[in-house]
């Protein structure tokens, strides 16, 4: 399973889609997009080694895509959910809020 399949899944929602990070001219002024991150290589115990995969779904006033729907299509791929964060970033100096929801996966990974 490689990043591009990740990034295809993802680009299938009709939004933006960011690898670590997202430019300001890719977004046109609207605050709904992905942010795709990969971790670091956890030891799963057996000798074998799954790597994190981090994937942010940003988004200003009423969430349009829900959890579930990302989360599925993530795991169509083979990835494993193990869990997710909601936070909330103030844009600077505004009064403006958008919200981050961000999900937690494993994938496998060969040594």
């Amino acid at each position: 399973m490689d990043d591009e399949k990740i990034i295809e899944a993802l680009e299938t929602f009709d939004l933006p889609v960011g690898n670590k990070r997202i430019y300001e001219n890719e977004l046109n002024g609207n605050y709904n997009y992905f942010i795709f991150r990969r971790g670091g290589l956890v030891d799963n115990g057996c000798g074998r080694y799954v790597r994190k995969i981090y994937i942010s779904y940003v988004y200003e006033g009423e969430q349009k895509i829900s959890d579930f729907k990302i989360i599925n299509k993530i795991k169509q791929l083979g990835l494993n959910f193990t869990g997710s964060e909601t936070d909330d970033v103030q844009l600077a100096d505004t009064n403006t809020w958008i919200d981050m929801n961000t999900f937690v996966f494993e994938r496998p990974e060969r040594g």
